[in-house]
């Protein structure tokens, strides 16, 4: 016999009140005020702490935090610079803020769904029915679901890397004005030096001012230190001294698809349940798809369900992360391939997670065969995370 809904806490609990954490705990404001939610957020007040942004193929929930939208961009490496574009499929960039305040209002609005900041989670107890949760202040929640969206604390072996990156948004001198230009530029290729790829991530977000992000593919998380010296290297040399930082953000990203979960009434969302490209480290969208399809399922069933995956993609990122790797592999020459050869809408499905069929034969088309012919053999080997 089931147990009774009423006698537990909720009807769900959401660990992490982060950009996934939010979009399903906002969304179930919206759509289900009859599904009861506590989200569990450690942070006792929300900033502008992120920059968001990927490719809109189709509308979303937060499509009025957008702030600025693309339909061309830029690849640059030592020997070539390659502006793309689409026409169907623009490039936008998010506000965190806006994207906070939203999912705010929504929650403080709703009677069915509490929003708990400041929250320690000292325990999670899984059981065939119910999970119990146990916080810092003594605080104990039952709920016959949980949604987990915190990052794992864990480890990758090869092939699979760390994307770590430290960025500044900058307002530059008078003279200087939109000495970027008024394009993003996705990638802008620097020495690789111990890394198996460094580059320049740069997003115009007024005429004089920008976000500049030095990103590293590596084997190691963090190296925060490291990457901000160069990243402060880099804006000396480039402005002469001319800019001064309005805010920052970092972090570190697993390019590796998700761990396996096999708890019986905990469920993985968002990055941490696979939602971040592997290859890539976009997730926004992925995460809104996700949230939309997690929010549906509960209002249907109660019962909350993970990111889709696809193992073709997974395959296909590991395999380009291992070609990445080798010593005679140049990351700038493999992208400026992928970019420059690739019909940008293909290229744009693909990198979002949503190819058409025909998409991945285009993809696989615009690089060079012989790495991947000799690295493929190693997929059979495994290179699970």
């Amino acid at each position: 016999m089931s147990r009774d809904q009423s006698s537990f806490d909720a009807d769900l609990v959401i660990l992490g009140g982060g950009c996934a954490g939010l979009s399903l705990a906002s969304r179930l404001a919206h759509q289900s005020p009859k599904v009861r939610v506590v989200v569990l957020e450690a942070r006792t007040c929300y900033q502008e702490d992120r920059t968001w942004c990927g490719w809109r193929t189709e509308p979303h929930f937060f499509d009025d935090c957008v702030v600025s939208q693309w339909n061309q961009w830029r690849v640059v490496t030592p020997t070539c610079s390659l502006r793309l574009g689409s026409a169907g499929y623009p490039y936008e960039m998010l506000n965190s803020k806006l994207i906070y305040e939203k999912a705010c209002n929504l929650i403080r609005g709703s009677r069915s769904v509490n929003l708990m900041t400041g929250a320690i989670v000292k325990d999670v107890i899984d059981s065939e029915r119910q999970v119990t949760v146990c916080l810092g202040d003594g605080t104990i929640l039952t709920a016959p679901w949980a949604v987990d969206t915190r990052p794992h604390q864990r480890s990758l072996r090869p092939p699979w890397l760390w994307q770590n990156f430290v960025g500044y948004v900058v307002q530059l001198e008078d003279e200087r004005q939109g000495m970027w230009g008024s394009l993003p530029t996705l990638m802008d290729f620097q020495p690789a030096g111990d890394s198996v790829a460094q580059f320049m991530y740069i997003l115009p977000m007024s005429a004089n001012s920008y976000l500049c992000e030095w990103t590293r593919f590596a084997q190691i998380p963090g190296e925060r230190d490291l990457i901000e010296t160069e990243l402060r290297t880099w804006l000396d040399r480039e402005t002469n001294g001319g800019w001064a930082m309005e805010r920052q953000e970092f972090g570190s990203l697993p390019m590796a698809p998700p761990l396996e979960n096999f708890q019986h009434r905990i469920v993985d969302g968002g990055t941490r349940g696979g939602s971040l490209r592997a290859s890539t480290g976009y997730a926004f969208h992925a995460i809104q798809r996700w949230a939309d399809t997690c929010a549906a399922s509960i209002a249907k069933t109660g019962i909350p369900v993970p990111p889709r995956r696809n193992c073709l993609l997974e395959c296909m990122d590991e395999l380009f992360l291992r070609v990445l790797q080798h010593e005679s592999t140049s990351a700038a020459l493999m992208f400026s391939r992928l970019f420059g050869d690739c019909d940008p809408d293909r290229l744009v499905r693909f990198l979002a997670g949503i190819p058409r069929y025909d998409d991945l034969w285009a993809v696989v088309s615009s690089l060079p065969w012989p790495p991947f012919l000799l690295a493929a053999p190693s997929l059979a080997v495994g290179g699970r995370p």
